[in-house]
């Protein structure tokens, strides 16, 4: 899981504590950092302090969250007047999950709470549609294929994710060619899943998009779109629901 903070220091210390060596953490001096870093890079959940400087970024914060609604936000505060203030305001934006620093930031607590952060239904949606073959693997490789669709930042390359489930490439190719799976078209397949959700972002920018998902030039994303779907990038925006584009995307991953 990659976590992004916008936190004083000790409750960002604390959270390091929390994710130990689990869990990605980018951390934000301010809000212009926290902006750059949520357009250039995939994030699993947001967790934030409301009550930085006393509670007079909440406006700011408030505005910097309307504009990246598809990541989740966690408020980590304490428990002081101004904080509450500036809680109300984030609840308009949709922030729902509040811990109180000191009251229910328990490690472990925590951490489940991070955890289930993120909904992604449409990476259930693939699963869903990837069934058959996923139940003839062992279940270590589709836990794995589970994290990856979950969070399409996991791996860069096949070398990754047959590391990420502790083997070598020869044998996850193994394991998957039988079912009809290759591991580059899953590791393409979760990055264009997380496409779609951030194209039908309200304001969103292909171009933004393909830099967060690994793609040095958008014309790469464009054509993988094109190449998968059959659509390009402005009729998915537009026209393309949800149950279509998963199914799309699961042929072509089995057709493959």
């Amino acid at each position: 899981m990659h976590v992004a903070a916008f936190l004083p220091h000790h409750l960002l210390t604390h959270l390091r504590l929390v994710l130990g060596v689990s869990h990605a953490l980018d951390s934000a001096t301010d809000l212009a950092h926290l902006d750059t870093m949520l357009r250039n890079a995939v994030h699993d959940v947001l967790i934030v302090d409301p009550a930085m400087q006393n509670g007079q970024l909440a406006g700011d914060l408030e505005e910097l969250l309307s504009r990246h609604r598809t990541v989740p936000v966690i408020a980590y505060t304490g428990l002081a007047p101004y904080a509450m203030r500036a809680l109300l305001r984030l609840a308009r934006a949709g922030v729902q999950s509040v811990v109180l620093h000191r009251f229910d930031d328990e490690p472990r607590h925590f951490l489940d709470l991070i955890e289930r952060a993120p909904s992604h239904p449409m990476a259930e949606m693939l699963l869903q549609e990837l069934a058959v073959p996923l139940r003839a693997l062992p279940v270590g490789v589709t836990r794995v294929i589970e994290q990856l669709l979950h969070s399409p930042q996991l791996v860069k390359n096949s070398q990754e994710l047959a590391k990420v489930a502790g083997m070598a490439p020869r044998s996850l190719y193994r394991h998957l060619t039988p079912v009809g799976l290759q591991p580059r078209q899953l590791i393409v397949g979760a990055r264009l899943l997380r496409a779609y959700t951030l194209l039908r972002e309200p304001g969103s920018r292909l171009k933004e998009i393909a830099q967060k998902l690994g793609y040095a030039d958008p014309d790469t994303l464009s054509h993988l779109l094109q190449e998968w779907t059959g659509h390009n990038a402005k009729a998915i925006r537009r026209d393309v629901p949800p149950n279509e584009f998963v199914r799309l995307l699961a042929a072509h991953m089995l057709r493959a």
